[in-house]
């Protein structure tokens, strides 16, 4: 198959408050996931990493500016890990250890995992007709061998740990339901939350557990936040962020 070689892996956007938003325009609509890099004084801190087909460390280098990076992934989920292992320091919550889940991403619409179609069926996206990409990050690029990399975290996080970047601090909150190790990080001092995907705008849900799913969302409604940034689709405000919260509820229920 003949796929043209994007000039730019990534798209970037600056949402403000030293926070960019990555994504992957060349993929299929479905699996593009958030990105987050956030600017700090002595280092920055990378959330979420993709789906890994592109250079997520060198995408992150030209916003980094030499200073270290922290990953951090909010839950295990392939389409979230696949840039993690570029980077020397990543982490996640321990009960997402296994990383990438339900399992690899394969990019050629006949090798997809029975659990990959049912995602689509379930969040009533459309399969691809014949791969999952409309460009290849360089030539000779091997769609079809090509899966997701294992990844192992170099350290874990958990309730209540900081991720300290100088200058400015994210709070853990593990956020179980989405997946057992979901967490979200919290700045307090900015109103900043990013929520993974245990909460989003635009799309349903989707949890494993849903008692945990549920006290989680109810948790995360008395947060104060001003804006969060989520693992998909556009950032929102605090009002929406409870109105989706009490809707996702109501579904629970």
């Amino acid at each position: 198959m003949e796929l043209p070689v994007a000039a730019t892996w990534f798209a970037v956007e600056d949402v403000g408050q030293g926070v960019s938003r990555l994504v992957e325009p060349w993929v299929d609509p479905f699996l593009v996931s958030n990105i987050w890099h956030v600017r700090g004084r002595d280092r920055d801190l990378v959330i979420d990493a993709g789906i890994g087909v592109g250079s997520l460390r060198q995408a992150v280098a030209e916003l980094s500016e030499g200073r270290p990076v922290v990953a951090v992934v909010t839950h295990a989920h392939f389409d979230h890990v696949g840039g993690l292992g570029e980077f020397a320091d990543r982490r996640c919550h321990p009960s997402d250890s296994a990383m990438p889940t339900p399992g690899p991403l394969r990019l050629v619409r006949e090798d997809f995992p029975d659990w990959l179609v049912q995602d689509f069926a379930y969040y009533r996206s459309p399969l691809p007709a014949e791969v999952a990409l409309l460009a290849v990050p360089e030539k000779g690029f091997d769609v079809r061998g090509w899966s997701t990399p294992p990844v192992e975290a170099t350290s874990f996080v958990g309730e209540g740990d900081v991720v300290d970047l100088g200058g400015r601090a994210f709070q853990v909150l593990h956020t179980p339901g989405h997946t057992a190790g979901s967490i979200c990080l919290w700045e307090e001092e900015s109103g900043i939350l990013f929520s993974g995907d245990t909460i989003y705008v635009g799309d349903v849900l989707g949890w494993e557990d849903g008692l945990a799913f549920a006290a989680s969302l109810g948790r995360l409604r008395t947060v104060p936040a001003e804006v969060v940034h989520a693992g998909h689709g556009g950032s929102f405000g605090g009002e929406e962020l409870r109105t989706t919260i009490d809707r996702g509820l109501e579904l629970l229920e």
